[in-house]
């Protein structure tokens, strides 16, 4: 499916969103970014290494270092900032979908509802789809975004910037509709 169908394919859903004159930019499937959330600690990951429970095979290893070397960070900012914020919401939704207008970044999750009220027609019959926002950033709280590093393990990946010093990594499943949100919310821009 080329990049620009999925945003057209699933327009009809967020119609019911948009405010007046709010055009749709870029709409994308997300799953939550696998890097770490909090610091990563050399000196608390080697005396977590030497515990004689985990070498016993009683304990287990709560280290983020691998983590962090394989995807990096998953968020920068402290509880409360947006990109904190956007993150947990991510983690919140099962299925959650990044829909970029020209006004707002919205986290949506698109539900599929039955026409018909009972009966076999709920179950076989004629359905539509509607997106319910879950969580929403106006354009001024955003700094911009930008492709994160290509490979294998990072495909599909962007770095989100908000005002407020923070971040967030945003995979979009499939990685070729990553390109298109990017260019969507735009490049960053100062103060």
């Amino acid at each position: 499916m080329a990049v620009k169908d999925y945003t057209s394919k699933v327009a009809p859903a967020f119609g019911g969103l948009l405010r007046e004159s709010e055009r749709l930019l870029a709409v994308s499937p997300l799953v939550q970014d696998p890097g770490t959330t909090e610091e990563v600690s050399a000196r608390d990951e080697l005396i977590d290494l030497l515990d004689p429970t985990i070498l016993v095979g009683l304990g287990t290893f709560g280290g983020s270092a691998v983590q962090q070397a394989v995807w990096g960070r998953a968020v920068i900012g402290g509880p409360g900032t947006q990109g904190r914020l956007l993150h947990e919401a991510v983690g919140r939704v099962l299925a959650p979908q990044v829909a970029v207008t020209d006004s707002r970044l919205l986290l949506a999750e698109i539900e599929v509802t039955p026409r018909a009220k009972s009966g076999l027609g709920r179950w076989f019959g004629p359905s539509d789809q509607v997106a319910r926002v879950r969580y929403e950033v106006d354009r001024a709280a955003i700094l911009g975004a930008v492709a994160a590093p290509a490979g294998a393990l990072r495909r599909g990946r962007l770095l989100a910037g908000f005002r407020d010093g923070s971040g967030c990594m945003l995979v979009c499943a499939p990685p070729s509709l990553a390109e298109q949100v990017v260019e969507a919310i735009g490049a960053p821009r100062g103060e």
